[in-house]
């Protein structure tokens, strides 16, 4: 039995659904006579190019065309009709790949006249082709006969050879839009006497991805089950699964609103219901797919906050997630999505993707504002530079006024200082620590710097939150930085050290990741004007290295002197 898609396939341009951009041009081609030889119609399944490639064939044969459409009364059009025509040949490029074929099938029947004006070669899934039988067409191609046509059909035109693209006219067809095709579906629907609920012309469009043909297929399922000719969505659930809109967007604003209890009760509730966890993951997705068109602005924008209840309480979320949470987000359901294909707890796996949403819009959005607005770096306390009384001032040396570099004075600090545990970098200083050059570099050690002021002794501090800034907007750095650390402060430049040269690459050579982690490097160490390079050292070049900070042994070494005795 045909099915609906065939009994009311389009015998006129005008009858074809949302290719209006091809339609309009091959109906003028035709009205003016100036055609070519060679078409090629490519885009998506089911959405027309086998049907306008017989609509073209038959207003090529048509006796009388109006205004480049076929008649449909003259005994050519009666002919094609009853597919008794014999100059129309259509060829399954899928099921006839060999030259041998095409040699016969064209090649050869191509020199012989045709009864009646044009003869018209159709080849579906023309990408189908061997290279041998692109190659036996070619010569045809370039020098048809001037009653000869070709059409070739094909959801993959890059697999067809440059030269006979060069010799054909292109036309892309697109997928139908849900407006378009609900309106397709309601014609159908009148023409079978069927009378069916809106919303059931809305799910199948949704379901059907922009392809006409599954939409009617869809519909003349559901439609061999009305009762009476009456169809309702309880009749399109026999067939297709119930959609779960309502609930996916109720699912959305417990993560909104962190109602993780309301959240755990309304899951086992659409359980024990019966709904499709599956469809609920893919309707999930399909509403941050619009909440990501929405934030784009434009059409998406407008149909959402002018639309339907539903419609303008999923227009309210658009602002509650960034591009990037939204982004995040789809990438969990997809996970958790294929963990529902693998048979595990529906509850759960939804579960598990509420929790990582829930944090998502947490942790994300604290993320954002530490880098937009950092926070300041709090005052030194007023106890670290109130000095003891009793303590005379310490004599003006050269060795003062020189900056000295923590790493190297702390060690020699601490091995002079006293074997009793200390209370607070202040309390432990004693008149032998106070008087000496330590003194001062101690009491900066325990002090926060200043914002604005790269300091190595205060980056290493702050390093791994550095790391965790990063880790919120890439997750791929982070590695890098947690097996690297920094070197060397050149005014307002921090070198890091890698490990390999294509981890450098990685964040110092890439434009874009260098922007980003130069930007939390800025926020967390709170320098605006902090650029990041990168050195790579092997372990052992470090002893080597002129810049390179002095490990505690060596320190003592340089302050009391003597040598490292290797132990037999």
């Amino acid at each position: 039995m045909p099915s609906l898609s065939q009994i009311h396939r389009p015998r006129r341009f005008a009858d074809v659904t949302g290719q209006r951009h091809v339609t309009e041009t091959l109906r003028a081609e035709v009205s003016t006579g100036s055609l070519g030889h060679a078409f090629l119609f490519s885009g998506p399944r089911g959405v027309g190019k086998t049907t306008c490639a017989r609509i073209l064939a038959k207003a090529l044969e048509c006796e009388q065309p109006q205004e480049g459409e076929p008649c449909g009364t003259c005994s050519s059009c009666l002919l094609f009709q009853e597919g008794r025509v014999m100059d129309v040949i259509e060829i399954d490029a899928a099921t006839h790949t060999g030259v041998d074929t095409i040699r016969e099938a064209i090649v050869e029947h191509v020199r012989f006249a045709p009864s009646g004006k044009r003869k018209v070669y159709i080849l579906d899934e023309a990408h189908m082709l061997s290279t041998a039988s692109w190659n036996a067409l070619l010569k045809t191609l370039e020098e048809p006969p001037a009653y000869a046509f070709f059409v070739f059909a094909t959801t993959e035109w890059h697999k067809v050879p440059a030269t006979i693209l060069s010799r054909c006219q292109r036309f892309e067809f697109r997928r139908i839009k849900e407006p378009d095709m609900v309106a397709r579906l309601q014609q159908l629907a009148e023409a079978e006497h069927w009378q069916v609920e809106e919303a059931v012309l809305k799910l199948i469009a949704s379901r059907a991805e922009g392809c006409q043909r599954d939409a009617e297929t869809l519909l003349g399922q559901i439609g061999s089950l009305a009762d009476d000719g009456k169809i309702s969505l309880a009749t399109a659930g026999l067939v297709m699964p119930f959609s779960a809109y309502e609930h996916a967007l109720a699912w959305l604003e417990f993560v909104r609103d962190e109602k993780a209890l309301p959240a755990v009760e309304a899951m086992r509730a659409w359980y024990d219901a019966g709904i499709s966890f599956p469809t609920l993951m893919d309707d999930l997705l399909q509403l941050i797919k619009r909440l990501l068109l929405a934030h784009a602005g434009g059409e998406e924008a407008r149909i959402l906050s002018e639309g339907t209840d539903e419609e303008k309480r999923l227009s309210a979320l658009v602002s509650t997630w960034s591009a990037s949470q939204l982004h995040d987000m789809a990438l969990v359901l997809i996970d958790r999505r294929r963990d529902l294909k693998l048979g595990m707890d529906p509850i759960f796996v939804l579960l598990l993707a509420f929790t990582k949403a829930s944090q998502i819009r947490s942790g994300v959005a604290v993320a954002q504002m530490s880098v937009q607005a950092p926070a300041p770096v709090p005052a030194p306390k007023p106890v670290v530079d109130v000095k003891p009384a009793p303590m005379p001032p310490a004599p003006v040396t050269p060795t003062q006024s020189a900056p000295v570099q923590k790493e190297e004075v702390s060690p020699s600090a601490v091995a002079t200082a006293p074997a009793v545990a200390p209370i607070s970098p202040v309390v432990e200083a004693s008149p032998l620590v106070q008087t000496g050059p330590v003194q001062e570099p101690v009491v900066a050690e325990a002090a926060p710097s200043a914002p604005g002021v790269l300091e190595l002794s205060a980056i290493r501090k702050q390093w791994n939150a550095f790391i965790r800034a990063v880790e919120e907007k890439n997750h791929s750095l982070p590695f890098i930085l947690k097996i690297s650390k920094p070197e060397r402060v050149e005014g307002m430049t921090l070198v890091i050290r890698f490990p390999y040269p294509f981890h450098k690459d990685k964040v110092i050579g890439d434009s874009k990741n260098l922007r980003l982690v130069e930007g939390c490097a800025q926020a967390v160490f709170a320098v605006p004007g902090l650029r990041l390079d990168g050195i790579v050292l092997a372990p052992e070049e470090e002893s080597t290295t002129p810049n390179a900070p002095q490990d505690v042994v060596g320190n003592l070494l340089k302050t009391f002197g003597g040598s490292v005795v290797e132990s037999a």
